[in-house]
């Protein structure tokens, strides 16, 4: 115990000492206690319990790879000796206590790493105490292996396993093999630092990347980690675990070239105008269908179908009221009523008969002499009664010829005839449905003034409407 107690006072003073490197580095010591478990062998007629161990260790690091260790450790058990013993008249069960002073050669793996692996071999001086019995020491040989965890520069955890092989003198003349599992702390102290020129906490031997940015993130081989593979390493990667595929920045977050807020892994539309509002795709909006993007129209509710300017804002061209797209009457004159679409209202024309009155004799209206062809001056009559015809489509008229006296009556019957089938079609090529209008000729047989003089005769030369029921 008085052993221990200096090992354990030594790695305290270890411990409160400031390290220069550690991690293993050449010239650098390595303390420790440590505890663990013993699988023991039998010797020829005992046969010890497995149990518990502790001990300490001290090793120097001649280089990051190479390191020479001095150990001491002790189990205290007890054994079944009951073939030895009985001869003796002592009860079978009987404490033992194994010790061992060991020096063992160690190699190294992962030079300056925080996670060391190694394997190791030795000799030692292997002492069995059965108390009453007596005791031997011998000559063992172990080889094994495991691993240091360091939290600092200068402290950490280890581990190790390995394989005793003890030949035991004296009486007993065998060979003896256990197996150990031990778990203890270490302190590094002093020592060289591993050249690392990138300052990535792996030795330039070991570093497969030399150049590694200030800051990145590497693994065990000195090479920069990229854990969303965004191309920015991790460590200067301020936007850590981006989906694949997506563009970025120099800081690793993900890029929106066109700033409308969805980034370019997400934007189905990475060209949209700036200050133009879009959906959660990236796309543009445009909710009144105007053709100009949400968030530059500045007339955002223009109805459809109408043509806007570059603001959005409809257009209309000939100010009356109606915009252009839904103006089914373009150019109209200016000041003119219109109606919803954009075209003239034109007032109704007056009704061709007023009050109870069912004729209508068509003041103006003449033709060549003794002919059935209008002058160029009836069709200015003709066009208001084709316009009233238009406006009152319910009226239905007989367009009546008749003649003066002169002349012989069937001629005069005949001419009156033409005469009215001329007007008739006229008002037909107006746009009058045939339907509401009918041709009659009367000749002289309706006067309406006297024949024997000129101004009579030309009265009686007329024609006449003459509303249907």
């Amino acid at each position: 115990m008085r052993k221990i107690a200096l090992v354990l006072a030594a790695a305290l003073l270890v411990a409160a000492a400031p390290a220069s490197a550690g991690h293993g580095g050449k010239g650098a010591w390595e303390l420790g206690p440590y505890g663990g478990f013993s699988w023991l062998d039998d010797y020829d007629f005992v046969k010890p319990d497995n149990n518990w161990l502790y001990g300490a260790r001290v090793g120097y690091f001649f280089t990051p790879a190479w390191s020479l260790e001095l150990s001491w450790q002790r189990l205290k058990t007890e054994s079944d000796m009951s073939s030895a013993l009985s001869s003796f008249g002592l009860n079978d069960d009987q404490d033992v206590r194994f010790t061992a002073t060991r020096l063992n050669m160690l190699y190294n793996f992962r030079e300056g790493s925080s996670c060391q692996p190694f394997v190791t071999a030795g000799l030692g001086s292997e002492t069995a105490d059965f108390r009453r019995v007596g005791d031997t020491t011998d000559l063992g040989v172990n080889v094994g292996g495991g691993a240091r965890w360091f939290f600092t520069e200068r402290f950490g955890l280890r581990g190790d396993a390995r394989y005793i092989s003890v030949n035991a003198g004296g009486g007993i003349g065998e060979r003896q093999g256990n197996y150990e599992a031990t778990v203890g702390v270490l302190w590094a102290l002093g020592g060289e630092r591993a050249p690392d020129a990138d300052n990535d906490g792996v030795p330039d031997s070991k570093d497969k990347c030399p150049g590694t940015p200030v800051g990145a993130k590497v693994d065990g081989n000195g090479c920069p980690v990229d854990s969303d593979g965004d191309g920015v390493y991790d460590g200067l990667d301020k936007c850590g675990g981006t989906p694949k595929g997506w563009p970025v920045d120099a800081s690793g977050c993900p890029r929106d070239s066109d700033l409308d807020g969805v980034v370019d892994g997400e934007d189905a539309c990475p060209d949209s105008p700036r200050g133009a509002q879009v959906d959660a795709r990236g796309c543009t909006t445009d909710v009144d269908g105007d053709g100009v993007f949400d968030g530059l129209d500045r007339c955002a509710d223009t109805p459809r179908g109408a043509k806007v300017d570059a603001y959005g804002c409809p257009l209309d061209e000939d100010h009356d009221g109606v915009f252009d797209g839904l103006d089914q009457c373009p150019g109209t004159r200016h000041g003119a009523k219109v109606d919803a679409v954009g075209c003239e209202i034109i007032e109704k024309a007056p009704p061709l008969f007023e009050m109870d009155k069912r004729t209508l004799v068509l003041e103006g209206v003449n033709f060549e002499t003794n002919k059935a062809e209008l002058t160029p001056d009836s069709v200015v009559v003709l066009e208001k009664v084709a316009r009233s015809l238009k406006d009152w489509p319910e009226v239905r008229v007989e367009v009546g010829g008749h003649t003066d006296s002169s002349g012989a009556s069937g001629y005069n019957m005949d001419l009156s005839r033409r005469r009215a089938e001329a007007v008739k079609a006229y008002l037909e090529a107006k746009g009058i449905d045939a339907s509401r209008l009918t041709a009659k000729g009367y000749g002289e047989s309706r006067p309406t003034a006297d024949n024997k003089t000129a101004a009579g005769k030309a009265k009686n030369r007329r024609v006449e409407l003459t509303k249907l029921d």
